[in-house]
């Protein structure tokens, strides 16, 4: 009888270390595994506006249990830029038992461009006025939109004018590029006997070795009311649109001692 007992208890004793034993090779085995996960090596060339769906194209995935796991793929984030129009997309995928599979994939926006501002309305102040300079600029790029609310703007610094003040602004978007420029900010007494040269803008941005004619910019010059003739104003530039870098010109008209002016950012890139 005690014999008997004895087996059927390294029977029970066998029996739970077996038990054990499968239990831990189920958790353990396979299935802690990640899923494969296949990017295509080559660069995708996508827009910036193009919907996820596109950065998908390619990308596979499978698990020995699971089968393919291709449609449950999702993009797990961008980088920042790696270069000036490239940026690294991370795909996952998760299976059954929530283990995970990654694959990185390079891509490069055709349309890319940095953030560009725009001046809605020219930075020209009385001296005791409040200079509120967000309020005259916007910002906008292909990747977000409009960046406006991201503007961040330095203090005014003197030049060698004392009508003419420079500001730094400058906007970073969501994938870590920041734009940055310096804008002329005129802070003068007004007066209605002042000529008045509106231009059709005040802030534009050129190509390298594209042609630029500073008249082109020019919308209308009036005294008190009245328009007088473009050419009677005098243009100064130093625009070199061979190099890359920022410029401005100014343009002035002078009558019965009163002097209007305008300037125009010109943003070489």
């Amino acid at each position: 009888m005690k014999i008997i007992q004895r087996v059927l208890i390294v029977l029970l004793v066998l029996l739970a270390v077996a038990h054990i034993a499968t239990s831990i090779y189920e958790s353990v085995s396979g299935r802690q595994d990640a899923p494969t996960v296949s990017c295509p090596s080559d660069t995708l060339e996508v827009f910036a506006t193009d919907p996820e769906s596109v950065l998908l194209q390619g990308v596979t995935a499978s698990d020995p249990q699971d089968g393919d796991l291709t449609d449950r793929v999702i993009i797990g984030g961008k980088s920042k830029l790696i270069s000036k129009d490239t940026a690294v997309v991370t795909f996952l995928v998760f299976d059954s038992d929530d283990n995970m599979g990654t694959c990185t994939r390079r891509i490069r926006y055709i349309d890319y461009h940095r953030p560009q501002f725009s001046i809605k309305t020219p930075l020209v102040f009385t001296p005791d006025e409040d200079i509120t300079l967000l309020d005259h600029l916007s910002a906008k790029d292909v990747v977000d939109g409009d960046l406006t609310d991201q503007i961040r703007a330095s203090t005014l610094s003197a030049t060698d004018n004392s009508e003419v003040y420079l500001i730094s602004v400058q906007v970073t978007n969501s994938i870590g590029d920041t734009a940055w420029v310096k804008l002329p900010v005129l802070v003068r007494e007004t007066s209605p006997l002042a000529p008045e040269i509106q231009l059709t803008s005040y802030l534009i941005y050129l190509d390298e070795g594209s042609t630029f004619d500073p008249t082109d910019y020019v919308s209308s010059v009036t005294i008190s009311g009245s328009e007088v003739p473009a050419s009677d104003i005098t243009i100064e530039s130093n625009v070199n649109t061979a190099k890359a870098d920022t410029y401005q010109v100014t343009y002035t008209h002078q009558s019965s001692g009163h002097v209007g002016t305008a300037i125009l950012t010109v943003v070489v890139q």
